[in-house]
């Protein structure tokens, strides 16, 4: 959680985001994708999104 807000993400939608994500990422690189460092608030879309 700390990287995530290191890196200005909102960190329950990181973790929204991650879990999401996290069992379909089947590759090192795919998983490595979601690290908090490789992502933007661009990328994760808000909690209690509907889209």
């Amino acid at each position: 959680m700390e990287t995530a807000k290191a890196n200005a993400l909102e960190p329950w939608a990181y973790l929204n985001h991650l879990f999401e994500y996290l069992p379909s990422a089947k590759t090192p690189e795919a998983i490595a994708a979601l690290l908090p460092h490789n992502l933007t608030m661009d990328n994760i879309k808000p909690v209690g999104s509907i889209l």
